[in-house]
């Protein structure tokens, strides 16, 4: 049977959307490892615990977003002034998003419709559209925002602004100002629970980290070790695990009684840090090691060490997670 050109695309059509989903439903949880010295991304199939590609991105990769569904992940290039775009079923470069300015800070709503850029230098946050790169709105804020994440509803983006000390909640579909709150000197990370009743500002100078209530926006502080720059929740809220960058190791924290519970020793200025949900481990990018820690999630123990590129930081949530694609 002969068809024509347009039949064809008509067939071919619904068996290209299921070999995507396929595709990206198939392969294991990637960690994506931005390495700020050598301009690249290394990325590690969580379950194997080793490299499997090494992509080249813009000058300086700091900030990392993923968004599976999308099979994209998304790069801060702060001294290309611009965003890499991967794609995550070649883990292949496809795009350059410019922003003028210095962008460290990266985070992908949840469902998928927003890409939210922190210009450091420039006290601005970006609304980008994830699939036409187009600038939807931007915001000004005080001051050098750092860490941002959007909570589960996709109604609130919560921003660390290091140095004016303080968490901003902006309005997620306008971008306008809704709170703001003081915590410790030079807030840098930020992580939210699960269920986005639970903010966690880590906050560099202080050496703590404050719990914040994001309905009530009462707060508790906790010291942990020298230079805390990152945190992670686990997926079922109970704890908190703080990178200690002086102190190269991790606070883990039992969150109910808001106590350091252990210590563990990790790589050398240990930076950015994210939980693989299906392999229940930990991976932590060491700066100054140029290397990954894996800890298992369940000992609380090291149980690999994964070489990666030069300067590591890894800032953001980085695991691409199995199984959480197109919906």
């Amino acid at each position: 049977m002969h068809f024509t050109h347009r039949q064809y695309l008509h067939l071919s059509l619904p068996v290209i959307l299921l070999s995507l989903m396929l595709s990206a439903c198939v392969q294991n949880s990637l960690a994506y490892i931005t390495n700020q010295g050598d301009n690249t991304v290394s990325v590690i199939d969580t379950k194997q615990q080793k490299v499997i590609k090494t992509i080249t991105v813009g000058k300086a990769p700091v900030g990392i977003a993923t968004a599976a569904s999308l099979q994209r992940v998304f790069v801060t290039n702060v001294e290309d002034q611009n965003i890499t775009v991967i794609d995550t079923n070649k883990n292949n470069v496809i795009h350059h998003i410019p922003v003028p300015g210095s962008p460290v800070g990266i985070a992908v709503a949840p469902d998928n419709q927003t890409l939210y850029v922190a210009d450091w230098y420039s006290n601005r946050i970006l609304a980008i559209d994830p699939l036409t790169y187009a600038i939807l709105q931007e915001a000004t804020v005080k001051r050098a925002p750092a860490g941002i994440v959007v909570s589960p509803d996709n109604q609130r983006l919560y921003i660390a602004a290091r140095d004016s000390n303080e968490i901003i909640m902006l309005d997620a579909q306008d971008l306008s100002s809704q709170q703001r709150t003081t915590v410790g000197k030079h807030p840098f990370g930020v992580s939210l629970s699960a269920d986005g009743s639970m903010l966690v500002s880590v906050n560099v100078y202080d050496d703590t980290v404050s719990f914040i209530d994001t309905q009530t926006w009462e707060q508790t502080i906790l010291a942990v070790n020298d230079h805390p720059y990152c945190a992670v929740v686990s997926p079922d809220n109970q704890t908190l695990y703080v990178t200690n960058t002086l102190d190269e190791n991790v606070s883990v924290i039992d969150i109910p009684s808001k106590e350091v519970i252990t210590t563990i020793t990790v790589g050398e200025t240990p930076e950015g840090i994210s939980y693989d949900v299906e392999n229940h481990l930990i991976f932590v990018a060491n700066w100054g090691g140029n290397n990954t820690t894996v800890i298992d999630a369940k000992t609380n123990k090291v149980i690999n060490t994964i070489s990666v590129g030069d300067k590591p930081r890894a800032f953001g949530q980085f695991i691409l997670q199995k199984n959480s694609a197109i919906k």
